[in-house]
């Protein structure tokens, strides 16, 4: 009897650790945190159903893609551009998937302290805006854009009044019934789309890659009509037509993939729902920034911040490059005796002796010809590169020639030889950038044209245009930023300004309007708006991350 009792006890405890076990290897592959915001833990069942709504995300936008590509809309090399980016996010899933959680239960958390609340029927109206494809049109343009004198930073009034003339009489062989590719091949002042017939492809409404004023002129006028002369903000005249329409499209099927794909539809709008409450949260605390308020004309100088450590002899330096045949990527694999390289040094020699009679042409000739790609055109670099020094990994001839001892600052050197081709290179200046920053609000105080010295010091995209920002409004830049520029009394320049992890600014405020924010500005503004604020709560706040692995969404 005692036997069977002890026995009976022996299997009640082991039933009792198999359970235990059972129970504890259940926590671990579910109920463990993987994280936690503000002492509200995050668990990996909760990481999975996140992880698989954004894996299914992605392979939605890899359908989409394929339809587009079926259709025509895009081309080959652009799909697998886009491909490639979401083969990335997928490899990263986990952390990304785990960082909207985190996103979406704080920002849960301060929705609430706002008394903002999502309700069905906006989770209802996000999903069918999840299921529509935008209307798409395909786009050409005839681009006229003025002639700027070489050395200058914008044309003289009378190029415009030039260019605008020009574009008028292309609209009106247009009307007039001349063929669209003629006047384009002919007319048209953008090199890279003119051969082609000013095609653009296909685009959206709201795509930022072509200019706010003429995509709305374009999608306000009927397929195969001309668009009236638009004047963009960057200066150039343009006129536009679509050839093609595709309508905007709900796919009705959209909720029904999600359910056959083996996803919730619950857990895809507990997922919707998070983004609702972004955009709500996003919307309320902007509204203050969006309406009319003041706003300054702004042009800016910047460098971004040095790499640390530089050693005594770093300098900083701009070149203009010329290959052999134009092409540096192959300039190597050249004999030294291949013509090539002969007519690249002459072309090199002929541009030092250009800069020996007027060295401020040389942002221009390195915007214009330059066989350094990214030098080109006003959203280039010019030309312009960071600090080297003798530990840097460059072209050892090219290093040579700007760390020789005994140059001074603005000294444009004779051709140098590289691998790449021949480099009319200029000595620009050592550190630190404070100091030579210090210089430059000195100079401008002292009144040399401010837009000169954007265009042959900074080294931000806004330098081929001078600097010039356009307005600003209180929240559209970094704090640090917006307080100096509005500090700032009108017809004068900032204090040098440098933001850690970012680079060192100076800017001149010309003007003061009080506006409204609109297109562009107005997500522009509301985006980084928000992001200020956000990050700084999200700084605040009690975030763990544990650690994760591809298993915990897939397992």
């Amino acid at each position: 009897h005692y036997l069977n009792i002890g026995f009976g006890l022996v299997v009640a405890i082991g039933v009792a650790v198999l359970l235990i076990a059972a129970g504890l290897n259940y926590y671990d592959q579910h109920l463990a945190s993987v994280g936690s915001v503000n002492g509200r833990s995050i668990s990996k069942d909760a990481l999975r159903d996140r992880a698989q709504v954004d894996i299914w995300r992605l392979d939605e936008a890899k359908r989409r893609i394929s339809t587009a590509v079926v259709a025509g809309r895009l081309s080959q090399a652009q799909a697998d551009q886009q491909l490639q980016t979401i083969e990335q996010a997928r490899t990263q899933i986990v952390g990304i998937s785990l960082e909207r959680l985190i996103d979406a239960n704080l920002q849960a958390q301060l929705a609430a302290e706002e008394g903002i609340t999502v309700s069905d029927d906006e989770i209802d109206a996000r999903i069918i805006e999840d299921a529509t494809t935008p209307e798409q049109r395909h786009v050409w343009a005839i681009e006229v854009k003025p002639v700027t004198e070489l050395g200058a930073i914008e044309p003289t009034a009378a190029k415009k009044a030039e260019a605008k003339v020009k574009a008028e009489a292309a609209l009106a062989d247009l009307n007039a019934g001349k063929a669209w590719e003629d006047v384009a091949m002919t007319v048209s002042t953008d090199t890279a789309t003119a051969p082609q017939g000013g095609e653009l492809g296909w685009l959206q409404a709201d795509d930022s890659r072509a200019d706010e004023a003429f995509l709305k002129a374009v999608f306000a006028t009927p397929a195969n009509e001309p668009t009236a002369i638009v004047l963009g903000e960057d200066g150039v005249f343009r006129i536009g037509r679509a050839t093609e329409i595709t309508p905007e499209k709900v796919d009705t099927e959209y909720q029904a993939k999600i359910v056959n794909d083996g996803v919730s539809l619950d857990l895809y709008r507990t997922v919707l729902a998070a983004d609702v409450l972004h955009s709500k949260l996003q919307d309320k605390l902007v509204a203050d920034m969006t309406g009319p308020g003041p706003q300054r004309r702004v042009s800016e100088i910047y460098t971004s911040q040095a790499a640390p450590n530089l050693e005594p002899d770093a300098v900083k330096s701009r070149h203009i490059l010329f290959s052999p045949n134009g092409d540096p990527s192959s300039a190597s694999t050249l004999p030294d005796g291949d013509p090539g390289w002969e007519i690249a040094r002459a072309r090199a020699l002929a541009t030092y002796g250009r800069l020996a009679q007027d060295p401020a042409l040389f942002d221009a000739i390195a915007r214009a010809e330059s066989d350094e790609a990214q030098a080109n055109g006003p959203t280039g670099t010019g030309g312009k590169l960071p600090y080297f020094d003798s530990k840097s990994g460059v072209d050892e001839a090219f290093l040579a020639a700007i760390l020789a001892p005994g140059l001074e600052e603005g000294q444009i050197l004779e051709p140098v030889k590289s691998a790449f081709g021949w480099h009319v290179i200029q000595v620009m200046n050592r550190p630190t950038d404070e100091e030579r920053f210090a210089l430059l609000k000195a100079e401008a105080d002292g009144g040399a044209e401010f837009a000169i010295l954007a265009r042959d010091d900074s080294t931000g995209p806004t330098a081929g245009t001078g600097g010039d920002l356009g307005w600003v409004a209180r929240g559209q830049l970094d704090d640090q930023l917006t307080d100096a520029i509005f500090a700032t009394s009108i017809g004068q320049t900032s204090d040098v300004i440098t933001v850690i992890d970012d680079g060192t600014y100076l800017f001149k405020v010309f003007a003061e309007e009080v506006r409204t924010p609109a297109g562009r500005q107005l997500e522009e503004l509301t985006s980084t708006a928000f992001s200020t604020w956000y990050e700084a709560k999200k700084a605040d706040a009690e975030i763990t991350r544990e650690g994760t692995d591809q298993a915990t969404t897939i397992s």
